[in-house]
């Protein structure tokens, strides 16, 4: 906890020499007192007896000896628009002035661009938290909370050799670290609770951000600000960016419907906004009419290394088979739903509905509409999710599959 070596702190304990001001201010860190009368006493006491420190050796972590400071954020966004109030929510939420900050969840379905909007709003803190930024990724299905803290201890300065092995040792050394250093964490598309619990942390001193498709409403102590789809003159001010202003305000209707195609997500409209600016010479309007006509979603919204199908996708397989048939029930012509329409369609309990309701909110596919409690699947996930499950023959098998294990065993055809 105090960070130095046991043959300095061993030295300073000794009673044989006065120990250097920040090796003294270590200690009382360490042990939770009160630094401003300690530094007080230490200057007294060098005073009095006339000791002179200055040739004491210190024996700090690399991180105060010219260990890089961490800038583990990814470059930021240069296509990024509107979210004023969004942005104006998350800087409430982090600048209140409490005993401690505490973390903050931004989340939102696929697409809606809640790591664009953490990493603005991150490098938006960066001036307040001058020791370093870190950043992890914590989507994928092999990632360790363990291995995380450990590599963030090392870019705080913490060689390999003295990470704790012990994990709560080296979980209480990370969050001790945040306590004294002044360092902003995003911890990027979180799947669930237990990855990100080890890392969270209140601090007076640093900021933790979470981005997550789930609501993570197993996690206690935290902030949370939800994101929507852009509003429609926002989608614009994106496709302006993107393509142009010159062909926006020149085919303004086309370019709406390019937008409304896209259902005002910022991933699908930043795809094809690229996409079209990669044709120059091509007329909006006759982009809208063959998105109009029928595109292989998939294929359209697809550039270079990314593709909306990589995110709705994954989401999807990783559904219950209740959950699957409601994507596609709603996919084909369904508007908005609420768990009491879902459970008298299909014939099931409330329970059984609401825990497919749960399911596609968590995994980011249903949108929160303006009325209470309804929520939307978006007419092109639908048809994304249509067409490339028809692809693949897997439409058949989940049309057919058996669910008991959410049916309501006394009473299966109640709602």
């Amino acid at each position: 906890m105090a960070l130095y070596s046991p043959s300095v702190l061993s030295e300073a304990a000794s009673g044989h020499r006065l120990p250097t001001l920040q090796v003294t201010l270590a200690f009382v860190r360490a042990c939770g007192g009160d630094t401003t009368e300690w530094e007080q006493r230490w200057r007294e006491v060098r005073g009095i007896n006339g000791f002179d420190p200055a040739d004491e050796p210190e024996e700090r972590y690399p991180s105060d000896t010219g260990h890089p400071r961490p800038a583990q954020l990814p470059i930021g966004p240069h296509d990024f628009v509107g979210r004023t109030a969004e942005l104006a929510g998350a800087l409430a939420a982090t600048g209140q002035l409490t005993d401690a900050r505490v973390p903050l969840v931004i989340r939102g379905p696929v697409g809606i661009g809640k790591t664009t909007f953490a990493l603005r709003f991150a490098h938006r803190l960066v001036e307040q938290f001058p020791d370093g930024q870190l950043w992890a990724d914590m989507g994928a299905e092999d990632v360790a909370p363990m291995e995380v803290v450990a590599g963030f201890l090392h870019a705080l300065g913490v060689p390999w050799e003295r990470v704790p092995a012990d994990e709560m040792h080296r979980i209480g050394l990370y969050r001790s670290m945040l306590a004294e250093r002044r360092v902003v964490v995003l911890l990027d598309n979180v799947r669930d609770e237990p990855r990100v619990r080890p890392l969270l942390a209140r601090s007076t001193t640093s900021q933790i951000l979470v981005t997550s498709r789930s609501r993570l409403l197993g996690l206690d102590g935290v902030r949370r600000i939800a994101l929507g789809p852009l509003a429609r003159t926002e989608s614009l001010d994106l496709l302006r960016l993107l393509i142009g202003s010159d062909r926006v305000r020149a085919e303004h209707a086309a370019a709406l419907r390019v937008a409304d195609f896209c259902a005002h997500l910022p991933l699908a409209i930043t795809i094809a906004g690229r996409k079209i600016a990669a044709q120059p010479g091509r007329r909006l309007a006759e982009v809208a009419d063959r998105l109009d006509a029928g595109v292989q979603v998939a294929n359209w919204l697809w550039i270079g290394d990314i593709g909306l199908a990589d995110s709705v996708l994954p989401a999807y397989l990783s559904l219950p088979p209740l959950a699957k048939h409601v994507v596609h029930m709603l996919a084909e012509g369904s508007d908005e739903v609420t768990p009491a329409e879902l459970a008298r369609t299909l014939h099931i309990s409330i329970d059984s509905a609401e825990y497919a309701m749960d399911s596609l909110i968590d995994v980011g596919l249903l949108h929160r509409v303006p009325a209470p409690e309804r929520y939307a699947l978006p007419a092109l996930i639908g048809r994304l999710v249509a067409q490339e499950t028809s692809r693949f023959a897997m439409h058949r098998d989940l049309d057919t599959v058996e669910l008991p294990t959410v049916r309501t065993p006394a009473h299966p055809f109640r709602g």
